[in-house]
């Protein structure tokens, strides 16, 4: 699913280990789709191509295939969904992203616990790829339902522009996340079954529920 938060907080994050805050961060700081083993064992010019390679796959494919979905999926809602009232739309659409958001931060670890290849690859696949198809349209959805309504309710003036953009950023940079605001498409994630269905939070806890 990998929805990146993109959040790194120094020092050892609550309930997790030194080494998995490592390698929170490490995959979170790049835009490496799983190549770290291949540069490490070519050749520096080898790695360099290879990581020059990377970059461009994930600026040039990657982001602007993330842009397409997000646009096209936003604009199915804008036909579909309550189109006749906006204010309705909007809230329905932030209700559901976010709802969904919470439910796939609070159950990753039995997801990952019960949903591994090895326990059925068939399986694993399709209802790995039904969760991202959700989590995908979840996610758009909290975008567009937020925005919509911020458009809906505060206006659209430059005072009011300029304050909404001030207080989401300093209470950002307070909570040390203001990181997101640049995740995706900037930040690429690979399909792989390790972490499959992690959701990055805040304190990086780990899930007893």
């Amino acid at each position: 699913m990998q929805l990146l938060v993109v959040i790194c907080r120094r020092g050892v994050p609550v309930g997790v280990s030194q080494a998995r805050s490592a390698t929170h961060c490490t995959d979170m700081r790049g835009s490496t789709a799983g190549l770290a083993d291949t540069l490490a064992s070519g050749s520096r010019a080898h790695a360099a191509l290879l990581e020059c390679a990377d970059a461009l796959f994930a600026s040039l494919v990657v982001a602007p295939a993330v842009v397409t979905y997000w646009k096209s999926t936003w604009t199915l809602m804008d036909l579909y969904v309550l189109p006749d009232d906006p204010v309705g739309s909007a809230a329905a659409c932030a209700a559901f992203g976010l709802c969904c958001d919470l439910l796939f931060s609070v159950f990753q670890t039995q997801l990952s616990k019960y949903l591994r290849p090895e326990r059925g690859r068939l399986t694993y696949y399709i209802v790995s790829r039904l969760c991202t198809g959700v989590a995908g349209v979840a996610c758009v959805g909290a975008w567009r339902g937020v925005w919509n309504l911020l458009n809906e309710c505060t206006g659209d003036s430059a005072r009011t522009l300029l304050s909404t953009t001030a207080a989401a950023t300093l209470s950002l940079a307070a909570l040390r996340a203001l990181r997101n605001i640049c995740a995706a498409p900037f930040a690429v994630a690979v399909d792989s079954p390790q972490d499959y269905f992690d959701v990055p939070t805040m304190f990086r806890t780990v899930g007893t529920i």
